[in-house]
């Protein structure tokens, strides 16, 4: 794998392989944020992919271009920033801008506002049974070397050491209510259009409703009727996560029908299906 330099210590998580820069570190002192600007967007009329780095002191701010679309800037923190504001807050910047496959600026720029690093049971090179198992997409790091995965298979970047501690960034928000209830919504009615789950949703939630309240039938926060599921705004996601997979689960059992056996496509390589503990169905 190629060597990767870190461009300033905020974005040391997830390095550039160094041989991608179409240029590197120009200072605006001698490359004007005029002439940046300009190339900025001849690179998009030419269809580029690839990320573009800015960086004053502490202050730093990265850009993505995917097949010539250009992406919101963003900082610490997976603030989006405008470009504008990225030319005022660092008068005096360095640039850098590298070339890189738009599968991976994209991942890359699903990245910016992702949740703490998780570490996995187990070290590196077991590690990668782990990373298959839950279809996982996002970043691996591990003691200064990181690599880009999607769907359990590895895109690029430097492996950990053998016998390393690994740590998992995802592209998965442990606070996207919108794509949280996407997921589940998605995948009860797809289980539910082969297994009907009316009779095994009554069973199962007044089973759990004393583990998990919000599943009591008669509170009417989360019910399932003909496949749909429907959930009360005020809900926490918090509470919701674990009684869906649990309520899921036990419905499953209640029918005889392993979940692993149902033809689920692309729902099993959603983050949100790693963060269920579905698997063991």
């Amino acid at each position: 794998m190629a060597e990767t330099t870190l461009l300033s210590p905020s974005l040391s998580r997830f390095p550039i392989p160094a041989d991608r820069a179409v240029y590197r570190d120009l200072s605006t002192d001698h490359y004007p944020w005029t002439e940046v600007s300009a190339d900025f967007e001849a690179r998009q009329d030419e269809g580029f992919s690839g990320l573009l780095d800015i960086w004053q002191g502490e202050r730093w701010a990265r850009f993505a271009l995917v097949q010539g679309v250009a992406r919101s800037g963003f900082t610490q923190g997976g603030h989006e920033v405008g470009w504008a504001a990225a030319m005022q807050a660092m008068p005096r910047a360095h640039v850098t801008l590298s070339r890189m496959d738009s599968v991976i600026c994209d991942l890359i720029w699903s990245l910016r506002g992702a949740d703490t690093p998780i570490p996995l049971k187990v070290p590196w090179p077991a590690a990668q049974h782990e990373l298959q198992r839950v279809h996982f997409t996002g970043a691996l790091v591990s003691q200064g070397s990181c690599s880009y995965w999607k769907g359990g298979q590895l895109l690029e970047g430097t492996l950990p050491q053998s016998g390393a501690a690994c740590h998992m960034i995802s592209t998965y928000r442990s606070n996207d209510r919108e794509g949280t209830l996407n997921f589940w919504q998605e995948l009860l009615r797809t289980v539910n259009s082969h297994v009907p789950l009316a009779e095994p949703w009554r069973q199962a939630t007044l089973a759990l409703s004393d583990e998990y309240p919000c599943l009591d039938p008669f509170a009417q926060e989360v019910v399932l009727t003909n496949g749909i599921l429907e959930v009360e705004p005020e809900l926490e996601l918090q509470e919701l996560r674990p009684a869906l997979s649990a309520v899921l689960l036990q419905m499953m059992n209640r029918a005889g029908v392993r979940l692993a056996d149902l033809p689920l496509g692309a729902l099993r390589q959603r983050p949100e299906w790693a963060s269920a503990e579905l698997e063991v169905s």
